[in-house]
Formats: C-alpha cells, sequence, structure tokens
C-alpha cells in the first residue's frame, strides 16, 4: 500500500509540475495539483495520463521567425487539400448545439475543411445538443455531444474531467479546436492527458465571458491562440499575458445569403406596405445589451411621425434576458412594434425584408450579427467596439454609436429610417466590403496556416 502510495503521490506532483506549465507563479501550486489530481483518481495509474504530458508541456518562448512566419505567409500560397497517409483527424468543439455567431463559424469551417478541403472534421458540442445539430447533419458534418455540465464549484469542474478525458480520448483526435471559453478552457485542461498533440486555443469572446481561476491554467498548456478579432488579440495580450508571436488573428468569415420564398417576413409580421422594419440578430443574453436597444426603441417610437411606427425584430435564441426583456417591452409600451421572433432558420429571407439592421451589446469578438446583415446589404447601427469597427471598416464613422447610450442610438436610428438613398449606399458599401475581407474561403484557408504551424509534421502541398 506505501509503494502504491508513493506512486500515486509522485504521478500527482509530475502532471502538477507540467500542467502548470510557464504560469506556476501566477496562479500557485494549488490548481495543478488540483487538476492532476483529479484526473488521477478518474483515470486511475492504469490509464496512459502520464505518457500524453510528456511533449511540449509548458509554452516556450520561440522566435517571431520559423514556423510563424511561414504560417503568416500570404493565403494564397497555401494548398486547399492536406497530403498525409492517414487523413488528419479535427474536431471543432463548441458549447452547445444552439444557433450562435460562434456556432454559426464553427458550421461554416467544418463545411469548407470538408468539402473544398477535404479533411476529416467534426464539430462538437462540450454541454448539451439543439435545434442547430441537424442542420450539420445535413450538411454532412459528423456530430458529438460530450455532456459536460456546468460546474457550481472548481471541485465538480476537477470530478467531470476524467469523462471529458475520457470522451476525447475515444476519439483518436489530431487536432481540437476549441470555440469560446468553456470549452477552451476545459480543452486545455484536457487534451494532453486525452492523447491528443495539438489544441488551438479559440477566442472568440474577447474576454467577454470568464473562468476565473482555470482559464490562466488551461492557457499555459497551449501554443497556439486564434483570435477573430483586435479586441480579442488585445485581451489574449494584455490579460491573459500570451506571447505576441503565438496569437493569430483571424477574422470571421460569411457567405453571401440565398433568399427563399417560404416565409414572406412582411406578410408574416403583418406590416403595411411602407411600413420600416429594423432587425438585430443576437441572441437574448445579458451581454448583448437588448435592454438598450429597447430604450432607445422607445424614443423611435416618441419621436416618429405619421401612421405606420417601424417595427422592431429581435431574431435570436431566448436566453437568460427573455423574460426580462418583454417585460420591459410591455412597461414601456413597445410591445405592438417589438418582435420576439426567437432563433430564426430562414435569416436571409427575414433580413431580405428588413429596411435597416442594428446591433447593441457590451463586449463582442467579432458579431457575426453584423457580418450576416453586411453580406444581407444592408446598413448596420452598432455598439462602436473593436470588433464592430472590424467589422464595418470605413462604415463605421456614420454608423457606431457609444455602448449603453440610447440617446445616441435613437438618434442614429432616425437618422437612417428617414433617409432611404444613405441606407442604400452603406448597405451596398457593407457588401462588397464582406465579398473582400470575410468570404469563409479566406477564414478556412487562415485556420490551415495555424494548424500547419502547429502540426509541424503536416504536409501542406500545391
Amino acid at each position: 500500500m506505501a509503494v502504491e502510495a508513493n506512486a500515486r503521490h509522485r504521478f500527482v506532483e509530475q502532471s502538477s509540475r507540467r500542467l502548470r506549465g510557464a504560469d506556476a507563479a501566477a496562479l500557485g501550486d494549488r490548481w495543478g495539483y488540483m487538476v492532476a489530481f483529479g484526473v488521477f483518481v478518474g483515470l486511475g495509474v492504469e490509464q496512459e495520463g502520464p505518457a500524453h504530458l510528456s511533449a511540449g508541456d509548458a509554452r516556450k518562448e520561440e522566435s517571431p521567425g520559423s514556423d510563424h512566419a511561414a504560417a503568416r505567409r500570404d493565403e494564397s500560397a497555401v494548398c486547399l487539400r492536406v497530403s498525409e497517409k492517414q487523413p488528419m483527424r479535427i474536431v471543432i468543439l463548441i458549447s452547445v448545439f444552439e444557433r450562435g455567431g460562434a456556432e454559426r463559424q464553427a458550421f461554416l469551417l467544418a463545411r469548407e475543411l470538408r468539402q473544398r478541403h477535404g479533411l476529416d472534421v467534426e464539430v462538437w458540442a462540450l454541454l448539451y445538443p439543439g435545434a442547430y445539430e441537424d442542420e450539420f447533419k445535413a450538411a454532412g458534418i459528423p456530430t458529438n455531444v460530450i455532456g459536460f455540465r456546468w460546474p457550481r464549484s472548481k471541485t465538480k469542474l476537477l470530478r467531470q474531467l476524467p469523462r471529458v478525458i475520457s470522451h476525447l480520448r475515444r476519439g483518436r483526435i489530431d487536432v481540437l479546436m476549441p470555440f469560446t471559453t468553456w470549452p477552451n478552457v476545459i480543452a486545455g485542461l484536457s487534451y494532453k492527458l486525452a492523447g491528443i498533440k495539438h489544441c488551438i486555443w479559440g477566442e472568440r469572446h474577447a474576454g467577454g465571458e470568464r473562468v476565473p481561476g482555470f482559464e490562466r491554467l488551461a492557457a499555459s498548456q497551449y501554443d497556439h491562440f486564434v483570435a477573430n478579432s483586435t479586441a480579442g488579440v488585445e485581451f489574449l495580450l494584455g490579460e491573459m499575458r500570451i506571447a505576441r508571436h503565438s496569437i493569430f488573428h483571424v477574422p470571421n468569415g460569411v457567405e453571401l445569403p440565398t433568399y427563399t420564398c417560404e416565409t414572406d417576413w412582411r406578410e408574416r409580421l403583418a406590416l403595411y406596405p411602407k411600413q420600416l422594419l429594423v432587425t438585430k440578430v443576437a441572441n437574448l443574453t445579458a451581454f448583448k445589451d437588448h435592454e438598450t436597444l429597447l430604450r432607445a426603441w422607445r424614443m423611435v417610437q416618441d419621436a416618429w411621425e405619421g401612421d405606420s411606427r417601424p417595427t422592431l425584430a429581435l431574431a435570436g435564441y431566448h436566453g437568460d434576458r427573455s423574460e426580462t426583456l418583454r417585460c420591459f417591452a410591455q412597461q414601456a409600451e413597445i410591445l405592438e412594434t417589438v418582435h420576439f421572433l426567437g432563433s430564426v432558420k430562414e435569416l436571409p429571407s427575414l433580413l431580405h425584408a428588413s429596411d435597416l439592421t442594428v446591433f447593441s451589446s457590451k463586449r463582442e469578438g467579432m458579431p457575426n450579427g453584423v457580418l450576416e446583415c453586411m453580406a444581407a446589404g444592408k446598413a448596420v447601427i452598432a455598439t462602436d467596439l473593436p470588433g464592430v469597427r472590424d467589422a464595418l471598416g470605413d462604415a463605421a464613422l456614420k454608423s457606431v454609436v457609444p455602448p449603453g447610450d440610447p440617446n445616441q442610438l435613437a438618434s442614429r436610428l432616425l437618422d437612417f429610417l428617414r433617409n432611404p438613398s444613405e441606407r442604400e449606399l452603406q448597405g451596398a458599401a457593407n457588401r462588397e466590403r464582406i465579398l473582400q475581407e470575410f468570404s469563409v474561403e479566406r477564414m478556412a484557408r487562415l485556420h490551415l496556416q495555424v494548424i500547419g504551424a502547429r502540426s509541424r509534421n503536416m504536409r501542406i502541398i500545391d
């Protein structure tokens, strides 16, 4: 028994040192110890855990040259397929199969890598399934659900790691690409013990969601980080203290919409022929700041002259703020001109029927809710955030307002609602910018560059 106890203690200490990596001073010894102990208790000594921790455990400082310089070469030089004796198996890990910006990006990237580049790509959900999973399957993208549960304490998080590790191990994954904060953290704590050689952090919230106590420990296990916005890059550099040469800026991709006649949204919303429709595409969650928009909408209604007042459509999954927002709209007496649509599958048709789009938020990476409106050729009035400016470019000069300011948001909405020529001009410019800067093909090529830089034995051919 003493021999077994000593063996367990040595394994825990060894795993603790390796898992802590370069951030031991910042985190303290206890977190590395807790992770190693939690994994050890779950897996037992007969598992292969220690062996998978041997290579590249601590993030190393590298010169700006070599792999990284090569990975940032012109994307046109990157081929559309990867040659190996065995196909590389890539898993994109999202939180849930609900329709949202990160989930849409996972769908587009997986489809592009499978169809255009011929790679073996799956999309897994860390937490639970949802209706959006059907679209992945319809596109031929294999899916899986790990079944991780929101932990109420650090101890409960640790107790779930063995199940996550076991699930990942069975997947025989070569490259794991988590999207958003929780998948990043759980993947970082698990992937080496699951025998996965390459894992790339996907920063999409620019610090909008945090996992105190574990995120820096998890980040210390990564060599490469992808951020979809300049705000995400700055978050990784500043708050997470990641070396600049380890960070890759990969903007979102968006496809031009194709319209169907399945739903006539103007008829469904009972709009008059010349009644204006304003649409916001965002899930009803706290940091999307629908409250500021509804306050501004009350001002728009008060200032509007004429019988056919503009109508506001909110397209997005009913999250933690949906009931609160409905109550607010009722109390503000604007419920007649506000439609809570929920998750909208036929979003291109809704945007086609819209006259103007709006996006208010407290903190963003690069919002899909802005990009998709731009791709539909619509003007966008939005909160002045770095990711929004990344998306809009020069158009931001006329269309952004300070965060949390309903007065300026209402004023800008009224300006554009009263000026159809300005709406048309900015909408056309937005669509052209999508074509030039945010294609799905370009987004996939940039991800392949990062995978190529991380996987040194991976051969990219012409």
